[in-house]
């Protein structure tokens, strides 16, 4: 048995009529969170837009943010200020995030406050993640994807000269603030799971991280305040298009080596002549041994599949009330952070800060205290502004905010997860990063046998797309879903040993998809792939590129979804804080279900509320297809892939 259940006792349905719907809807399923503990309510007359991968949600962000009167605030997981929010033929083709934001705040009439917060323990989380490139210098951190590699000289330069430049004051309006996880939280946060995670969890816990990301616009002027919830981080390589178009050259282009390391390349790099002066034979070979370098070693990042929204009306008071909690439990980035890295070569330490002298020490403390003065203006002026004032008049939707913040013992995150589940009666679509959360899958089942036994015969159907773990350390929670859920087979080194131990009476043969389908469940588990041509008869090995999954939706019954920063997994519902929004806006999950099926496939699905068996076939037919395509050098048909690993899986990481 999960422990996902707890609070069933608090989803007690009632007969209600609910206005503007007819009234064979008028059995209102009990969609919004609740748990014993405080968490956000439902707030009524707002406007949701879900928004499908970079190129849009950036180009949306940008243009709200240029369109700025009073103040801007961020949280993110990471940021990059080099990225180009808005790009033309190539990546490098644009303004810069960080111009942006030194644009809107140097205004000479109404120049707009930017807070900007982001994730940052310390010296050895930025060493580990690199989720604020430049944050320590022109030439570290690398980049931070999992393909690994460096920024160009150029992007990381500007990059380390922006935060040198915010962190030393040079640009007022721009508060930037880092905050980190205290280690007292670590125990706490294991309240009400099962004890065998506490042995998963130790890495977890020790690299706890805020992982929310969220942008509130003109919070002061509620006529036309705006909030972002979002899956992207700011970062440059999260920039895509919905047709994630092989190698694609307005995405990022990394170097798998440091590019300054191309001047070392060729037979004249270190003459020993002290005035030793290049001939014009030696500079053009010098030139072509750079260029060749960089050739040899760039590469265009890969697809990134990510959903986002826009928000207005009440729900902004929540995130606001989010964003100030996390403002006052956050300091502002030091001056003298590069200092602990006096050179861009040297080993990451490990240790503590220095400790440094009496007069920074002192410098910090007025400042911190000039700090606090101010942000407890603003977090008093916007105490006073009430939730009715952001009521929009043509506002028709319904949002919830909801968190996992183990400062604040809060997993709402994962109690949505489980009441999603126990409100399913057709079908569940989930895109996801990571699904690597045993309990859910196994509250799943048991949600479906509670229906069977009360007499529901109808079929559930589950459509799971998530990426190949980057890391093989991962392997092992995502087996330990698939398994749950009769898909064993997808990840062929774990489901040959678990048929092993069967045979050898160790423990029970895994779970097959006919099985599940017996208990009342149809399910696939996909990937999502793209080629270099679509038209060709012939392609290479090389022509196929998986799209990486950093999505973090999820769709039930064409009537109620979920989407932000949370994953899947034990991290996600219990360790690392996160933003989500839960909306039952039945036409906007309809649109967001059409939306994605139409990307994946070419083929937006049945109408709303309608029959998914035939879509589910249809689609592990396509998946079979496109293997096949693949296995023979032939073109994909669509988006889908079977889900599936073939390599020995790590130590576990969660």
């Amino acid at each position: 048995m999960s422990n996902m259940n707890d609070n069933a006792k608090l989803y007690v349905q009632h007969l209600t009529y609910k206005k503007g719907l007819p009234p064979y809807l008028c059995l209102t399923l009990p969609w919004w969170v609740r748990t014993p503990y405080p968490t956000y309510g439902p707030r009524h007359g707002c406007s949701i837009e879900p928004l499908i991968c970079g190129e849009r949600v950036f180009g949306e962000l940008a243009g709200d943010i240029h369109n700025a009167k009073h103040s801007v605030d961020i949280i993110t997981w990471g940021f990059d200020p080099g990225m180009v929010l808005v790009r033309g033929a190539a990546a490098h083709m644009g303004q810069r995030y960080g111009d942006l934001l030194k644009e809107i705040a140097t205004r000479k009439e109404h120049p707009v406050t930017v807070r900007l917060l982001v994730w940052h323990d310390d010296v050895l989380s930025e060493g580990q993640m690199k989720n604020i490139p430049g944050y320590y210098g022109a030439l570290f951190p690398c980049v931070g994807s999992s393909e690994g590699g460096f920024y160009s000289e150029s992007h990381q330069t500007y990059n380390a000269e922006w935060f040198d430049q915010v962190r030393a004051g040079k640009y007022p309006n721009i508060e930037f603030y880092v905050r980190s996880v205290p280690s007292v939280y670590w125990g706490s946060s294991m309240e009400g799971e099962d004890p065998a995670w506490s042995v998963k969890s130790v890495a977890a816990q020790l690299y706890a991280t805020h992982h929310q990301k969220m942008v509130l616009i003109d919070y002061e002027m509620p006529k036309i305040a705006l909030g972002y919830v979002m899956g992207h981080n700011s970062i440059s390589d999260f920039w895509d298009t919905e047709a994630h178009l092989f190698r694609d050259p307005r995405r990022e282009t990394y170097y798998k080596k440091a590019p300054a390391d191309a001047w070392k390349e060729g037979a004249y790099y270190a003459p020993g002549a002290p005035n030793y002066k290049m001939s014009e034979y030696e500079i053009a070979a010098k030139e072509y041994a750079v260029e060749s370098y960089l050739k040899r070693h760039r590469y265009v990042t890969k697809p990134y599949q990510d959903v986002s929204c826009r928000l207005r009306g009440p729900i902004l008071s929540d995130l606001n009330h989010n964003f100030c909690q996390a403002w006052g439990e956050s300091n502002p980035a030091h001056a003298w952070v590069k200092k602990l890295i006096p050179s861009p070569h040297a080993p990451i330490p490990t240790e503590k800060p220095p400790v440094r002298g009496i007069a920074e020490q002192a410098v910090d403390a007025l400042n911190e205290a000039a700090h606090n003065i101010f942000d407890q203006e603003f977090i008093l002026r916007r105490h006073k502004i009430g939730w009715r004032a952001f009521s929009l008049p043509s506002g028709q939707h319904s949002v919830q905010l909801m968190r996992t913040q183990p400062l604040h013992r809060e997993k709402a995150i994962k109690e949505c997860y489980a009441n999603l589940a126990r409100q399913t009666h057709h079908y569940m679509f989930i895109q996801n990063q990571y699904i690597q959360y045993e309990p859910w899958a196994m509250h799943l089942k048991e949600c479906v046998k509670r229906l069977r036994d009360g007499g529901y015969k109808q079929q559930i159907y589950i459509f799971l797309l998530t990426s190949t773990p980057e890391r093989a350390g991962m392997d092992l929670p995502t087996y330990d879903v698939a398994s749950e859920l009769g898909q064993s087979a997808t990840m062929v080194k774990e489901h040959a040993k678990a048929v092993e131990r069967a045979q050898m009476g160790k423990q029970k043969f895994p779970l097959t998809v006919e099985e599940m389908a017996e208990q009342g469940i149809s399910l696939l588990m996909g990937s999502m792939w793209t080629c270099a041509k679509k038209d060709a008869k012939e392609m290479s090995k090389d022509d196929y590129e998986e799209i990486y999954i950093h999505a973090k939706v999820a769709i039930v019954d064409d009537a109620a979804f979920t989407l932000g920063s949370a994953n899947l997994n034990l991290r996600s519902m219990v360790f690392d804080s996160e933003l989500n929004v839960l909306s039952e806006a039945k036409d906007v999950a309809y649109q967001l279900r059409a939306d994605l099926f139409k990307q994946c496939t070419g083929d937006p699905g049945p109408k709303q509320f309608g029959d998914m068996a035939e879509t589910l076939k249809r689609w592990k037919d396509m998946m079979k297809k496109n293997l096949g395509n693949k296995d023979s050098n032939g073109p994909l048909i669509s988006q889908l892939m079977p889900f599936h690993v073939d390599r020995e899986p790590g130590s576990p990481v969660v």
